[in-house]
């Protein structure tokens, strides 16, 4: 990360139009005309935030830049409550349509913004788009809808997930008893809809009772999530002082088991409850919350964990950082291990640093600021 975080101060932030750049071309340079997705602004205020607060990059005031003109183009911009989805690259208004999965990475930016610049203002911007959410998007089923203005079928684990992490940071940082609360409800809704005791997994997609989705879609799992999960489930642990759910353990079990393409040894991007292959391809965010879930595991002593904790790191030195500019990766390869890349995306960031955050905090006397090497 010590060449991540400049490359993306540099070649990822717009000079002319500011904000961050949605993508970057493979060799780093400008990508003009994309549209930019308001989830990936916060993405990486949090990043930057984060990085700040750490100790490891001095990117507080890009951050806040960032948030201001975020706020300023995306936050109840055409007399409607919530953030807006899309913006143009010069910032108008691409797409209105309030998204969920993009409410929870507003609130994550705002938590990490709060606690890196002790200004309790981002905090009051958190209980705001908190009540929206709850005003207007919460579900009498349980849980959130997908959005206002958008597609609403099939519902989704994915952005519940991504709202329980940035729950459990919000409160972390402020001490939010709203969101102490909407942690333990996305917690009820895993354990009574999304975990599948049986077979230790995730599904993925739901109809409007939060019944299993028909066809197709109500088969997928991703290995990816079941990492991902077995790490919120150990933050929620931390966080609230709740007992382990011995769904963190069995998911990742599960993830290692059956999620693994033989022929990469990447995780898969899609499998069934039966554990065949839906999607053998992979991208670089899967490999890093592998590599997250199994530092953290490996502090039970359990070699094995450590051995996946090689296997997720060789992994993506061998394929997701191989032969890229230096801050950049690969982000998707076949189940050949062929590229299917042709720029970097920007999001990608928010996973990659995240991985390597949990393995410096979790590194007994590891040098914070040293730690961030890639």
């Amino acid at each position: 990360m010590q060449t991540a975080l400049p490359f993306w101060a540099a070649h990822g932030w717009d000079d002319v139009h500011g904000g961050f750049r949605e993508s970057v071309a493979l060799d780093g340079s400008a990508i003009a005309g994309e549209r930019r997705r308001v989830r990936v602004q916060a993405r990486q205020i949090y990043v930057y935030a984060r990085a700040h607060h750490e100790g490891w990059f001095d990117g507080l005031g890009l951050a806040e830049e960032a948030a201001t003109l975020l706020r300023q183009r995306a936050w109840q911009v055409d007399g409607a409550p919530g953030w807006v989805h899309q913006l143009t690259e010069a910032g108008d208004v691409a797409s209105p349509v309030r998204d969920l999965y993009d409410h929870a990475f507003i609130l994550l930016a705002l938590a990490w913004l709060g606690r890196a610049s002790g200004d309790a203002g981002w905090y009051d911007l958190a209980d705001e788009t908190l009540a929206f959410l709850d005003i207007e998007l919460a579900d009498p089923a349980g849980g959130y809808r997908e959005s206002i203005a958008g597609p609403q079928w099939p519902r989704r684990q994915n952005p519940h997930m991504h709202l329980f992490e940035a729950l459990m940071a919000l409160h972390e940082a402020s001490g939010s008893a709203q969101a102490l609360a909407g942690v333990h409800a996305i917690k009820d809704l895993f354990d009574r809809v999304f975990y599948d005791s049986k077979t230790a997994m995730v599904h993925e997609f739901f109809n409007a009772d939060w019944g299993r989705a028909a066809g197709d879609l109500g088969l997928v799992v991703e290995p990816g999530h079941l990492c991902e999960w077995a790490w919120l489930l150990h933050e929620y642990q931390r966080i609230g002082g709740e007992p382990l759910d011995p769904a963190a353990i069995a998911l990742f079990e599960t993830a290692m088991r059956v999620g693994i393409n033989p022929r990469t040894g990447l995780l898969n991007a899609a499998i069934n409850p039966r554990g065949e292959v839906l999607d053998s391809s992979s991208r670089t965010w899967m490999q890093t919350e592998w590599l997250r879930t199994a530092v953290m595991l490996c502090q039970t002593g359990s070699p094995e964990t450590s051995a996946h904790a090689e296997r997720a790191g060789a992994g993506l030195l061998g394929y997701h950082l191989h032969e890229t500019v230096a801050g950049g990766w690969i982000d998707q390869f076949d189940g050949d291990g062929c590229p299917r890349s042709d720029r970097i995306p920007a999001s990608t960031l928010y996973h990659a640093f995240g991985g390597v955050a949990e393995c410096v905090r979790l590194a007994p006397g590891a040098d914070r600021a040293s730690g961030m090497a890639q």
